[in-house]
């Protein structure tokens, strides 16, 4: 089995060259351009993963032989904004483990790799006290981490857009994955949060 460093930190050059050289086209985190997947999905099938699904900024890749994900993602700063606050947060059952730290592959596009989950069914003690959250904001569940979740969701509310896609399971647990959007508006042409105003730590 290849290690881990050799699939996804593109150590071979020509590997590196060739996907290096496609993203580099990529100028913008809300390109409507997706091409830039395409050599990604190449490269991964070839090492024996395989594509289990992708959102406007990012694309996860699975392979049965690892107990973890891959998610390559492009600099989106509110995806990012969350990441800071999971890995600060490891030992907070709602949210997902992280492998390793994230690995640059340019200036604008990541990957870093996350716990293997099952989809979302629906329910979970989480998505029921985010619900009563929902309908009254100053609501806390008394729960130490589901309410630190909450607290972050108050001072990032302009960026939530959490649904049953952004949820997934650790067996009967529900897993927050995903829950905020960096919407852009193309008349402005301006971001919610600044792409390139994300803490100096995430990366550490």
């Amino acid at each position: 089995m290849k290690k881990f460093k050799d699939l996804i930190e593109l150590t071979k050059p020509k590997n590196l060259a060739k996907i290096k050289s496609r993203m580099a086209d990529v100028k913008t985190v809300d390109s409507r351009d997706t091409s830039w997947r395409l050599p990604i999905e190449k490269f991964m099938k070839e090492n024996g993963f395989s594509k289990l699904g992708s959102g406007k900024y990012a694309s996860v890749f699975g392979n049965p032989n690892y107990n973890f994900v891959v998610k390559v993602f492009l600099k989106d700063a509110a995806f990012l904004r969350w990441y800071e606050f999971i890995k600060a947060n490891q030992s907070n059952p709602y949210v997902p483990k992280i492998r390793g730290k994230i690995m640059k592959l340019s200036d604008l596009i990541f990957g870093m790799r996350i716990e293997k989950l099952t989809s979302f069914n629906g329910g979970g003690k989480f998505m029921d006290e985010y619900r009563k959250w929902k309908s009254d904001n100053k609501y806390r569940s008394g729960d130490k981490n589901i309410d630190s979740i909450l607290d972050h969701f108050d001072k990032n509310s302009k960026l939530l857009d959490l649904h049953g896609d952004n949820m997934m399971m650790r067996g009967k647990q529900d897993v927050v994955i995903d829950p905020y959007y960096n919407w852009f508006d193309v008349t402005t042409k301006k971001y919610t949060i600044d792409p390139d105003k994300i803490s100096p730590d995430t990366f550490k």
